[in-house]
């Protein structure tokens, strides 16, 4: 029987993206035969050279398990095998690319990273509790590179403010706006004096005149109130600004008319007219003349599932939270094919096109899409000065309501909705009490049924195995957060805001955000937090059609939706053993 060859090396296991990786087998045989060695399996580019196997690891092959296996033989015939992996170090790579869509098409800009910052960087957890950072660099394409990062998940810190637990060695931090970008140019005085025909003479309470523009900002050139009996709007406005109003092509000119059908009051879209191939000029006066014209109406039968709404408000902290105001638009949004612009994360800023919306407490008509709905978590009261209608929180029918659309067919169609509640917060130690506003919210299709909720909160929160809606003194830095995913849709992640009670420059003590952190988990441990410090966490379930926290968080489609809790204050007692450290 041929003798069999046994191994006497051990496997090298450590590797690095774009390093050689070298491994130098041996093995013995009882009857002192040669012994050779064959490569029966690794990665692409492995080799093995009398026997020596070598490699250099690349970017797709680092951060993952690369298998190996070398066979012995000896001169007899006999033969075993050795099987190990390799699992390399990577770099992890973070491109930002900003795409602005535009009329003409799409224009694309990298960021600037800051080479005296300590982000982006990868907080890479260890046995011990701390979190490893691993700094890296901006290379010539844009992007951003941080070397040398162990497979697993980690904390890809973008800055302090974002932050997502991720194991990608490819993360797009980039995002799609619509509209162009404002670009500066020496602060002058400009005039835009508007002369429109065509108007629709509007009812005793007025109607609202718009102008919006292609730039990425609400500002308009043209707008307010149109007087009962005129069919002319003409305006003479001057702004003192360092805005580059030469960048704007095309302006949208729009009477929303103030209606009163059944439950619904508020403004929908009449006579418009696009202007194109606009030269402005800065520093001088501009000249605005259009002529409206009215345009096929579309009907749709509204409703709104208030109860709903009410009863995720009654599960969103301690408590008894007060929904304080809903609101909702039908809009268009422009330019944009095969994403979305519109995210429920922060305010529309750029060009979007109202085609109904309530009109507010106030008898103000904010830009579109409804104010209130840009606030997720937000410290103190709202609505400010009464903006927002109120809160609906029975089901309620509007009827059907009819407004103008002159769009292009391939533009946007959506629905936004939100509630907003405010949560009473007792200070521990205190009879001051704070509040939060907790938004709850979401973009859809132009609904074709009652709207209700896609998304609810998360179920049952806890925070070191007690209900975060309890206060808590805590005698040790180590926070972890669990819950389990929303009764109702599908969320593809949750972020985690952590407030922290702080003393102001001026002396004001309140809360302040002290980190943001995106998971696709539902349990997260939480870091940086410090002894004697008061501490309040909001967790946010939020969905999208193709959004991905962990690879790409700011991509979005519609629907996109989003719903948040918020805790009870918490206490970290003065001593709290620390458990993790820069």
């Amino acid at each position: 029987m041929p003798a069999t060859p046994t191994f006497t090396s051990t496997p090298v296991t450590a590797a690095e993206e774009g390093m050689m990786y070298s491994y130098q087998v041996t093995a013995t045989s009882s009857d002192m035969s040669a012994i050779t060695y064959e490569l029966s399996s690794g990665p692409a580019g492995a080799t093995l050279a009398g026997n020596t196997v070598t490699w250099t690891p690349t970017h797709g092959e680092s951060r993952v398990a690369n298998a190996f296996t070398v066979k012995a033989t000896t001169a007899s015939g006999g033969s075993a095998t050795q099987t190990w992996n390799v699992t390399p170090n990577g770099t992890v790579n973070i491109t930002a690319v900003t795409t602005y869509w535009l009329p003409e098409g799409t224009t694309s800009t990298h960021p600037t990273w800051q080479a005296n910052l300590p982000y982006p960087a990868a907080l890479v957890p260890q046995l011990d509790g701390t979190l490893q950072r691993l700094q890296g660099a901006a290379n010539a394409d844009g992007t951003f590179s941080i070397p040398n990062v162990p497979t697993g998940y980690y904390w890809l810190q973008i800055n302090p403010n974002a932050n997502f637990w991720t194991p990608t060695s490819d993360f797009d931090y980039g995002e799609d706006l619509a509209g162009r970008p404002l670009r500066a140019t020496a602060q002058s005085a400009t005039t835009f004096a508007t002369t429109v025909t065509g108007l629709v003479p509007s009812a005793s309470i007025g109607d609202y005149f718009l102008t919006l523009t292609d730039l990425r900002s609400p500002f308009s050139p043209a707008s307010g109130v149109v007087f009962s009996g005129s069919s002319t709007f003409t305006s003479n406005f001057s702004i003192t600004s360092d805005i580059d109003w030469s960048a704007i092509t095309t302006l949208y000119l729009s009477q929303y008319q103030h209606i009163s059908n059944g439950n619904f009051t508020g403004y929908v879209l009449g006579p418009s007219q696009t202007l194109s191939n606009i030269s402005f000029t800065d520093g001088g006066t501009n000249t605005i003349t259009g002529a409206l014209a009215p345009y096929s109406t579309v009907s749709l039968p509204l409703s709104v599932t208030g109860t709903a709404w009410a009863n995720l408000a009654a599960g969103m902290g301690p408590g008894n939270p007060t929904p304080v105001t809903s609101d909702f638009s039908a809009f268009v949004e422009p330019y944009v094919t095969g994403r979305s612009s519109t995210s429920n994360t922060t305010l529309q800023l750029g060009p979007a096109f109202t085609l109904l919306r309530p009109s507010d407490r106030t008898g103000f008509f904010p830009l579109p899409p409804p104010y209130p709905c840009g606030v997720a978590i937000s410290i103190g009261t709202f609505p400010a000065l009464g903006q927002g209608n109120p809160p609906i929180v029975t089901d309620t029918d509007y009827g059907t309501i009819a407004y103008s659309d002159p769009y292009p067919a391939e533009w946007q169609r959506n629905f936004q909705y939100c509630q907003l509640s405010n949560v009473n917060l007792q200070r521990p130690n205190s009879t001051v009490t704070d509040t939060f506003t907790v938004g709850t919210s979401q973009i859809t299709p132009i609904p074709k049924g009652p709207v209700a909720p896609i998304l609810g909160s998360v179920q049952s929160p806890l925070l070191n195995g007690s209900s975060l809606f309890s206060p808590a003194t805590l005698n040790t830095t180590s926070v972890t957060l669990n819950w389990n995913a929303p009764a109702i849709g599908q969320p593809f992640g949750y972020y985690v805001t952590v407030f922290q009670l702080v003393t102001g420059p001026t002396g004001t003590v309140g809360y302040a955000s002290a980190g943001v952190y995106g998971t696709g988990k539902t349990t997260v441990n939480i870091p940086f937090l410090s002894a004697n410090n008061i501490y309040v966490f909001s967790i946010t379930a939020m969905a999208d059609a193709i959004s991905n926290i962990e690879l790409a968080p700011l991509r979005h489609q519609v629907p996109t939706a989003r719903a948040g809790v918020i805790s009870a204050p918490m206490v970290i007692a003065a001593g709290a053993t620390a458990a993790v450290r820069r």
